[in-house]
């Protein structure tokens, strides 16, 4: 553990078999104590009930309802053997623990039966007490036992939000890393297998595009790899300064376009300067709108245009011309003997749309009259973008 990570207390390192000794030491000192000091002003009969009443929290954990109602039975025992006001604290304490731990539902009735037990207790005081003592009395076992009801109610919801709140943290996370792995895998994958197929189609024509080819499928590959020993990396060390630092941007957008598979036009404004994570959303999509191009319109001519039409705003628009005839996007002289372009299906137009919405913005796509294909982006990129 480093010098700068802070220790947990000592509450937050103890196991459930810890907490449940804590318990039973706590319940028998506190059983000895009440029972030692009930024996010396009432007699033997007024230390035995008062020890009795506390022995039960030691198990108050493992099965708190039933703990509660036998606590109650003895609070109430004692008010009518020997009018002990100090009965209420151990249901106080237990029912903390029910209100903590127990449906909503659950709990309240355990606070309703146990303001039920304080009224039965007072009707069974065995000596006359003025009224002022029963409003005195009524008031301090009501607030023994709402109190710690409330308290437990609060910890038990924050509980279930920070639970709740992890979970979706995880959701969140499972997502951008479906997300990231999606981009790049898909992308460079689809290259690969296009250009591939492209060098094995020209082996035997033309065996010098085929060497061009297969270096493109070489350089897509080591960006893949690249790319993936990033995610994995973040992975590892967990933080936005490491993937901000590591993450591709619009300085690598030529270099994607170079290496996508068609004649790509592009134009990028760079300034003023990105949010590196809006930078990364755009990249990304991009990046995807580039690998359907690769997909399902093989050769087709793109054009990528990021713009900033405000200062508060940047645009994406990547569009492809119309599929071209399967044998126009080969070399002259060469046998047309390409396989067909791959089918849809993949979940690329929903992670474009889910990066969109992560920062803010909206996405469109969709085919054009002429029979190509354009996908729209525009995304907030003010200061609240970059989060």
């Amino acid at each position: 553990m480093g010098d700068g990570e802070s220790r947990p207390l000592v509450a937050g390192r103890l196991r459930d078999g810890q907490w449940h000794g804590v318990d039973t030491v706590a319940a028998v000192l506190l059983a000895l104590a009440f029972g030692a000091s009930e024996t010396l002003g009432g007699g033997w009969v007024a230390g035995a009930v008062a020890a009795v009443v506390w022995l039960p929290v030691a198990v108050r954990r493992r099965r708190p309802v039933r703990v509660l109602y036998t606590v109650l039975a003895g609070a109430v025992l004692a008010m009518a053997f020997t009018g002990w006001e100090e009965s209420w604290i151990p249901v106080g304490v237990v029912l903390y623990t029910v209100a903590a731990r127990e449906p909503r539902r659950r709990s309240a009735t355990a606070l309703g039966c146990s303001l039920g037990a304080v009224a039965v207790a007072m009707a069974l005081v065995p000596r006359p007490v003025p009224a002022a003592g029963v409003a005195s009395g009524i008031v301090f076992a009501s607030l023994m036992t709402t109190l710690p009801w409330l308290v437990g109610t609060a910890l038990g919801e924050q509980r279930s939000y920070a639970e709740l709140a992890a979970r979706q943290a995880v959701t969140d996370e499972r997502l951008r890393i479906a997300r990231e792995l999606h981009d790049v895998v898909a992308h460079h994958l689809t290259v690969i297998t296009v250009r591939a197929e492209v060098a094995r189609a020209v082996a035997s024509a033309d065996p010098q595009e085929a060497g061009r080819t297969l270096a493109l499928v070489g350089t897509a590959g080591r960006t893949a790899l690249t790319e993936m020993r990033r995610m994995l990396g973040v992975l590892r060390s967990p933080g936005d300064g490491a993937e901000r630092g590591a993450a591709p941007g619009l300085a690598d957008l030529p270099a994607l376009a170079d290496g996508a598979g068609p004649r790509v036009e592009l134009s990028v404004d760079p300034d003023p300067p990105l949010p590196p994570g809006v930078e990364l959303a755009v990249y990304r999509i991009v990046q995807e709108a580039l690998t359907n191009v690769v997909r399902h319109a093989g050769s087709a001519d793109c054009r990528v245009n990021v713009s900033r039409p405000g200062p508060g705003t940047v645009e994406i628009e990547v569009v492809n011309d119309a599929p071209p005839r399967l044998t126009s996007w080969l070399p002259p002289r060469l046998p047309p003997q390409l396989p067909s372009r791959h089918p849809g299906g993949g979940h690329g137009l929903v992670g474009m749309r889910e990066r969109a919405a992560v920062c803010g913005g909206t996405l469109s796509a969709g085919p054009l009259a002429t029979g190509g294909f354009r996908v729209h982006a525009r995304l907030p990129c003010g200061s609240e973008a970059a989060r």
